[in-house]
């Protein structure tokens, strides 16, 4: 997979521009920048190559150190694998499952993780992509059920070799469905552990999934001539317009990447996402919603 910049892995993944400072309020001028260069970076981000696909892992390395509890309850059970039959279908709840694969590496939850890489792979299988998960991928998962660290770094790579399949084979519709459902099942499983009045760090950080959601979303629309990818794009639209309530504060220092009218990324000046108890479980609910839409199976 191509080398992301600094600045595109930081843009997808929503984290702040830490390793960039400046001083002074919103879109204040930025001392000892390359404008051109800037610019450069900013248009290489919405080139496709750099649509960098966040990893499960990342989100619930955070949520376990937060202090989150594992909730076994918030994953979609293994029993429904066999229920999917439409290949929409499939690529969704590979995304899904590959998130509940490395939520539960990620709580060292061993047993059950070997469960849902099971049925990720049976998913595979299905939808053409068996190639990412041969035999000795397999022993080094079962070899490795009690190191916890090589287990999360063996379940991200198996993430990530389906991410380089579909994009050197030129799949990118359905990168996109089984990107978009994997972030929306981390989204969705922080919203339902997280207490607004005492989980703070992971609320915060929940707010600040409002900019990989964006990504996504422009990643989606690259390929809204897909009927399947155009149903997806659609839910995605109406959770954008909930994360759209939320607002911003000045920090007072530091630089952001912003998203002007015309969806231009433009560096500004730093801010913080600012999030009500209201606006979180409204998040919670669409999130839930669009999730529910997912796994649901037939009567």
């Amino acid at each position: 997979m191509k080398k992301q910049s600094k600045i595109a892995v930081a843009l997808m993944i929503g984290l702040p521009m830490a390793m960039l400072t400046s001083c002074g309020g919103e879109d204040a001028p930025i001392e000892n920048v390359d404008e051109q260069q800037v610019e450069e970076v900013v248009e290489e981000v919405k080139n496709e190559s750099y649509y960098q696909i966040p990893s499960p892992d990342e989100m619930f390395g955070f949520i376990k150190e937060s202090g989150l509890k594992y909730n076994k309850e918030a994953l979609n059970p293994i029993q429904n694998a066999d229920a999917y039959t439409d290949p929409r279908q499939q690529a969704l709840n590979f995304g899904i499952y590959s998130a509940d694969l490395a939520y539960t590496a990620a709580f060292e939850e061993y047993q059950e993780s070997i469960k849902y890489f099971g049925s990720i792979q049976k998913l595979a299988d299905q939808i053409g992509l068996s190639s990412a998960f041969d035999k000795s991928l397999v022993e080094r998962i079962q070899n490795n059920l009690d190191n916890a660290d090589s287990l999360v770094a063996i379940t991200n790579t198996s993430y990530f070799s389906v991410v380089d399949y579909l994009e050197q084979n030129e799949q990118g519709d359905k990168l996109g469905l089984v990107a978009s459902a994997g972030w929306l099942e981390t989204v969705y499983i922080v919203a339902n552990t997280a207490k607004y009045s005492k989980d703070k760090a992971a609320v915060e950080r929940l707010a600040d999934q409002k900019l990989t959601m964006e990504n996504l979303i422009l990643y989606l629309e690259k390929y809204a001539d897909n009927a399947d990818v155009s149903q997806v794009l659609a839910w995605f639209k109406e959770l954008e317009a909930v994360y759209a309530q939320l607002g911003e504060e000045s920090t007072g220092s530091g630089i952001s990447l912003k998203k002007k009218e015309g969806g231009k990324m433009v560096l500004g000046g730093g801010s913080k996402i600012k999030i009500t108890e209201a606006q979180f479980n409204a998040i919670k609910d669409k999130v839930t919603e669009i999730r529910n839409n997912i796994v649901k199976t037939e009567a």
